[in-house]
C-alpha cells in the first residue's frame, strides 16, 4: 500500500519523503492506513534501488540535505500494477487467529489474559473516540457517500472489535472450559482415523469429524455439546 501511495503522490509532482509524510498526517491517513513515518523513508530507498524513482536534485536545508524525487517510466507502469493489486483486495482481513481460541486460552494465566485483554479494549476505546471525531471533521459540509462509508466501516470494525473482546472477558471462564475440551480432544486425535478420501465431498468429511468431536467430549457436559449438535445439524442440511 505504502508503496502505491508515494508513487501516486510522485506521478503528480516531484517532492521529498517529509512532504508526503506531513500530507498523509495531514489527511489522516497514517492512521486509516497503519503506515509509519519510518516506512515511507524505507519504501522511497527500495523504490529507487528498482528504478520505479530517481533523485531529481537534493536541497539544503540548514545541515539537512533533502532528496527531491520524481517517478520514473518503469515507476507509472508499476503503479499501474500497485493499483490493480489494490483495487483487487479486501478493505479489511476476514479471519484471525484470535477466532481459534482454542486451545491459546490455556497458554496464559487468567489474570495475564484478563490484563491483556482490558488493555487491549482501553487502546481499541481510543481509536474509535480518534475516528468518531476525526469522521465529524472530514465528513463536515459537503462530502461524499464514498467519504461516509469509509469512516463508518473504519468505525464499525473498531465497535466489533471491542464487542468481541468484551465478550471473551466476560466469558473467559467458560472460553477457557471450551478451550480445556478441545486440548482433550487433541491429546487422543489420530491422524490416521481421519484420512481424506478425495471421492468423498469435503462437507462430509466435516461432518464425520464433528460427530468424532461429539463422541470425544461426551464425558464433559459444556456448552461444547450444544454447539457441535447445531454444526453438526447445519452440516447435514447442506449435504
Amino acid at each position: 500500500m505504502i508503496r502505491g501511495i508515494i508513487l501516486s503522490y510522485l506521478n503528480v509532482k516531484p517532492t521529498h519523503g517529509y512532504e508526503i509524510q506531513k500530507f498523509l498526517q495531514l489527511q489522516g491517513v497514517e492512521q486509516w492506513a497503519k503506515i509509519q513515518s519510518g516506512s515511507i523513508y524505507y519504501a522511497l530507498t527500495k523504490l529507487e534501488k528498482e528504478k520505479n524513482i530517481e533523485v531529481l536534485k537534493e536541497e539544503r536545508t540548514g545541515s539537512r540535505v533533502r532528496k527531491i524525487y520524481q517517478i520514473t517510466e518503469l515507476g507509472r507502469k508499476t503503479l499501474i500494477k500497485e493499483m490493480e493489486a489494490e483495487l483487487a483486495l479486501p478493505i479489511t482481513n476476514v479471519g484471525s487467529m484470535k477466532f481459534i481460541t482454542a486451545p491459546m486460552l490455556s497458554t496464559l494465566s487468567k489474570e495475564k489474559m484478563e490484563q491483556i485483554i482490558k488493555k487491549h479494549i482501553d487502546g481499541l476505546k481510543e481509536q474509535e473516540t480518534y475516528w468518531t471525531n476525526w469522521s465529524k471533521i472530514k465528513t463536515a459540509g459537503s462530502v461524499s457517500n464514498l467519504m461516509k462509508l469509509s469512516f463508518q466501516m473504519s468505525i464499525d470494525s473498531i465497535k466489533a472489535q471491542i464487542a468481541w473482546h468484551e465478550e471473551l472477558l466476560v466469558n473467559l471462564d467458560q472460553y477457557v472450559a471450551e478451550s480445556e475440551t478441545m486440548i482433550n480432544f487433541i491429546k487422543t486425535f489420530d491422524s490416521e482415523n481421519y484420512e481424506l478420501n478425495e471421492k468423498e465431498p469435503s462437507l462430509r468429511q466435516s461432518l464425520l469429524l464433528a460427530e468424532q468431536l461429539k463422541k470425544e467430549v461426551l464425558d464433559d457436559p459444556s456448552k461444547a455439546i450444544q454447539n457441535l449438535d447445531r454444526m453438526i445439524e447445519e452440516l447435514k442440511k447442506q449435504l
